[in-house]
């Protein structure tokens, strides 16, 4: 079974699943994901114009989730991903949103997009589909960028190495920690191979994409450390969910501010040339 086999088939595994986590009973679980996904949308919807219905390639989009907000605002989404099970779960939650006739649900790569150059208004990539094309990351990238108008935003969401060697060097497989470090190899939740980046990584393979970075940003950043920092300042009773609001104004301010490589994941916002 090649890479892109096994990405499709461990999806398709997880996808009538897939969207649970969003009840997850780990409250510092619930926080951090809570945190990223309002990061990882108010970045985009901060460049979205005004009055102007745009043309957005959801790229490995899964269950649509991103997709679906995207739709609810006017735009017309085209949401691809290597799982068809996934693409069954992005195209029921635009039918029970009342959205199917803004999306269109295509299987596919990455790695060679099915559309003509310049096809899109917006390029949007979360999550691991970069990170899951290992040493042909540049290639990723490249398309993504291709399909992109000149001047269009395309964001792109990534793993990050300094959180993966972290990671490492707090489990059982410290001896993994090195490797990770030196060529940005490993695995994320589900077993699969992925590349974990620099930050100087990503700045190169955009350039070389034919697109100009415009931020690179961590999300969420420094989230135990600011926790911490938070019940320290509130005292032990204070309740986080409840604060979750006032915690996503902390990490507003903390993301910007140049803390990248301590986030759990990169965003890259860029525009292509």
């Amino acid at each position: 079974m090649d890479a892109t086999e096994l990405i499709r088939d461990t999806y398709d595994k997880v996808a009538p699943t897939y969207d649970r986590d969003e009840n997850d009973s780990v409250l510092v679980r619930r926080l951090h994901w809570f945190l990223y996904e309002h990061l990882t949308w108010n970045a985009v919807a901060a460049v979205l114009p005004e009055g102007r219905n745009l043309r957005v390639l959801d790229a490995g989009g899964g269950s649509g989730q991103y997709a679906a907000l995207f739709a609810e605002r006017g735009h017309h989404v085209t949401v691809l991903d290597l799982s068809p099970g996934m693409l069954e779960q992005a195209r029921a939650r635009f039918a029970g949103r009342g959205l199917l006739a803004r999306g269109a649900f295509e299987v596919g790569s990455i790695l060679s997009l099915p559309f003509a150059d310049g096809a899109f208004d917006l390029v949007f990539c979360e999550g691991d589909p970069v990170s899951y094309c290992t040493s042909q990351y540049r290639e990723a990238i490249a398309e993504l960028c291709r399909v992109a108008v000149p001047g269009a935003y395309v964001v792109l969401g990534v793993d990050n190495r300094a959180a993966y060697v972290v990671g490492a060097l707090k489990s059982a497989n410290k001896a993994d920690a090195m490797s990770i470090l030196l060529t940005g190899r490993g695995t994320c939740p589900y077993g699969l191979p992925t590349h974990a980046f620099t930050i100087r990584e990503l700045e190169e393979a955009v350039d070389a994409a034919g697109a100009d970075v415009v931020e690179i940003f961590g999300k969420p950043v420094l989230l135990g450390e600011m926790l911490e920092a938070f019940e320290a300042a509130r005292g032990p009773g204070v309740d986080l969910w409840e604060a979750r609001e006032e915690l996503l104004a902390l990490q507003e301010r903390l993301v910007h501010e140049g803390y990248a490589s301590l986030g759990g994941h990169l965003q890259v916002m860029a525009r292509r040339r």
